[in-house]
């Protein structure tokens, strides 16, 4: 069977082709076209043409995209309209205390998603039980929808008090809302984000209404531009938590895509790893603009309930993934202090680094590492592109290292070692502060710049080793087609886990699967492929921030004990945040389930071929990796050459298509029979 993936990037989007019975790889590289499919219809009518297909012979396509994620970065969402219970207009404004200069008294207040003048109040009442206080009668959701109605929304949420107790009298407006304005998507918190707190409730399913316009128009281009070449394998959708949705699941919620984009590199990373044998794995995905980190460990990738993007809180389920701004295109600058600093800048594909010869003349980490002979030593890269050696010195010289007094070696060298610094504290961020040694972990590297700064970010953080994929460049497409099919939903269940009755949740929890068992068989996902998993959102009474700790599923077994479950929550604290009291109370916040529907999938074919003698050099280097011993000769290889069972010493550049894989002196580098190539510390 043959199945399809598309990875949209800033600058590329990748698809990747794969066979799954005999592990063959197709691969192609188109410039994105932003909002518009264009560009993906045709690179798949290409990649299949030089594989001899019709789009009838592929078995399965799945996309990774970033539409939501622009849509909030950039402020250019949907035209939305908020409605909330009186009294509630100024939600969004008030916000939480959370501010990111806490003792600043000038701090500029952050501008709400939807401006105030776009929120509009119903009187109705639902209290903290779930009981109505006030009603919701037929005039007034008349009078709120006909003031909606004359804003001209684009799209529209609506989040009610204490509605994820009683959703009725969201439902009651979304009703109305839909018959008058038909076109323009609604979206309930109750649907959205059933849980307590009213801000991030409200945030959330504003998020959603602000990005759904887009992500639908979207979705809906590329379906049409699929349907018209005659495609008709199933299409589904990266979600931000590691699983894969279909486009109507997508629509009904378009906050779950919001990190879409690097999420397909850690579920692979976590399936390679598997293959391996390797369960602690940091994953480091580094592009043209930024580096996206992710810890899995024990082989399963990190969920977090939660997090902010773009400084909004969002709740729905997503993987636990680090971003900074450093990618191959940030720009190096000396600040008015006298210090080097790299990014958050970037020179993007246009003009793009001095070294594309594109009218770039701003120098860059990429520049850097031409000028140390680290990229472009063997001439061509992918696409024929040929390194401006001179500009990218000329560049580092004017901006860098002139300005420092040091010479241009020196300061390309300062600019890769800044990078590295900064990439190593986000590692550091992302291990520490979930209770991990990260020199018990292998540092996985993949994207176009990856291979090439993982060596020094393994050998500064004493990592045990660092895992190369076979096609690093294109790894987050080739991840996408290792997904299945997600659903997770949450429910308020607030009690004392010593108060609890087995049976109470019990029954919530059951409420729960059936839910998400129905939306799993709407997908077409047979009963013996789907799967569930619960957990409770736990906290020591009187505390704020909650753990998730797993729970057994009801009806299993001895699947309810209290006291174990008390001290599952104390371990988990004591390993998040350094100490516990195991005498404090407990509380359940929240309920979760997770259904996930297994669907085929592309593994990693191992290779039969073994190699005759060591690996041959195609050329020879000079590499500038260190003040005191200046340039190095090292050996160039390719990659494509290279056979399991090959060893390679550093100092050493490993060529292929899509990116660079540098070995650092005192770093070996070895092929196993998945084609992986893996570094390790003489």
């Amino acid at each position: 069977m043959k199945h399809l993936s598309a990875d949209v990037g800033g600058t590329f989007t990748d698809i990747v082709l794969i066979d799954t019975e005999t592990g063959a790889m197709s691969v192609e590289k188109v410039p994105s076209s932003a909002g518009k499919s264009t560009a993906i219809v045709a690179g798949i009518e290409h990649t299949l043409t030089e594989a001899g297909l019709a789009p009838g012979d592929v078995g399965l396509f799945v996309h990774g995209f970033t539409i939501a994620t622009n849509a909030l970065l950039t402020r250019s969402g949907a035209h939305t309209a908020l409605i909330v219970t009186a009294g509630l207009r100024d939600v969004l404004e008030i916000g939480d205390q959370r501010r990111a200069d806490i003792y600043s008294l000038t701090a500029p207040q952050r501008l709400a998603l939807v401006p105030r003048s776009q929120v509009f109040e119903v009187n109705e009442r639902t209290d903290a039980f779930g009981e109505t206080v006030t009603a919701l009668s037929d005039a007034e959701i008349a009078r709120v929808v006909a003031e909606v109605a004359a804003t001209n929304p684009e799209a529209v949420a609506i989040s009610l008090m204490f509605a994820h107790h009683a959703p009725g009298h969201e439902q009651a407006m979304k009703s109305a809302l839909t018959a008058a304005l038909p076109g323009v998507p609604v979206y309930c918190s109750s649907d959205i984000n059933r849980q307590i707190e009213e801000y991030p409730r409200t945030n959330t399913t504003a998020i959603a209404a602000y990005v759904g316009p887009a992500v639908g128009a979207y979705i809906n281009d590329l379906e049409r531009g699929l349907g018209d070449i005659g495609f008709t394998a199933p299409r589904l959708y990266m979600q931000s938590d590691g699983g894969v949705g279909t486009a109507s699941a997508i629509l009904d919620n378009p906050a779950k895509v919001l990190l879409s984009g690097p999420a397909g590199g850690v579920i692979g990373a976590a399936e390679l790893g598997r293959a391996m044998g390797r369960g602690d794995i940091v994953t480091f995905d580094m592009g043209g603009t930024s580096a996206d980190f992710s810890l899995i460990e024990g082989e399963t990738p990190r969920p977090v309930p939660a997090r902010e993007v773009a400084g909004e809180p969002l709740r729905v389920p997503s993987l636990d993934i680090e971003t900074i701004s450093s990618g191959g295109g940030s720009i190096a600058a000396v600040d008015v202090g006298g210090a080097l600093t790299v990014g958050p800048q970037s020179a993007g594909a246009v003009p793009g680094p001095a070294s594309y010869g594109k009218g770039g003349t701003l120098p860059t980490l990429t520049d850097a590492t031409v000028v140390l002979g680290i990229i472009g030593s063997s001439g061509a890269l992918a696409g024929g592109l040929e390194m401006d050696v001179a500009a990218a010195r000329t560049a580092v010289e004017t901006h860098v290292a002139g300005p420092l007094g040091l010479t241009v070696e020196q300061a390309a060298l300062g600019i890769v070692e800044l990078s590295a610094a900064q990439m190593v504290e986000a590692v550091k961020s992302l291990s520490l502060a979930r209770g991990c040694d990260v020199r018990d972990f292998s540092l996985m590297a993949f994207g176009g710049a990856g291979p090439v700064m993982a060596p020094f970010i393994a050998r500064a953080l004493g990592m045990r080793d660092i895992i190369v994929p076979p096609r690093p460049g294109v790894f987050a497409a080739n991840g996408l087609l290792m997904c299945d099919v997600s659903y997770t939903g949450a429910r308020p269940f607030a009690a004392p886990v010593a108060d609890v009755s087995p049976d109470s949740i019990a029954t919530a929890l059951g409420e729960m699967r059936d839910e998400l068992a129905q939306s799993l068989t709407r997908d077409h996902i047979a009963p013996g492929d789907q799967r569930f998993a619960f957990t409770a959102d736990m906290r020591c009474i009187g505390q704020f921030h909650e753990l998730s700790v797993d729970l057994n599923a009801p009806g299993t077994p001895d699947w309810w004990d209290g006291a174990a479950i008390a001290a599952a929550f104390h371990a988990a604290h004591k390993r998040v945040y350094g100490h516990a009291d195991p005498s404090a109370e407990v509380e359940i916040v929240n309920l979760r389930c997770t259904a996930t529907g297994v669907m085929p999938k592309a593994g990693f074919a191992r290779r039969d071929d073994t190699t005759q003698g060591p690996a041959q050099p195609i050329g020879e280097g000079r590499m500038y990796l260190d003040h005191d011993s200046g340039f190095e000769t090292c050996a160039i290889y390719d990659r494509a050459a290279l056979c399991p069972g090959h060893r390679l010493s550093g100092p050493a550049i490993v060529m292929q298509s899509d990116t660079t894989t540098l070995i650092l002196p005192g770093q070996t580098g070895t092929v196993c029979d998945l084609g992986v190539l893996t570094l390790t510390m003489e």
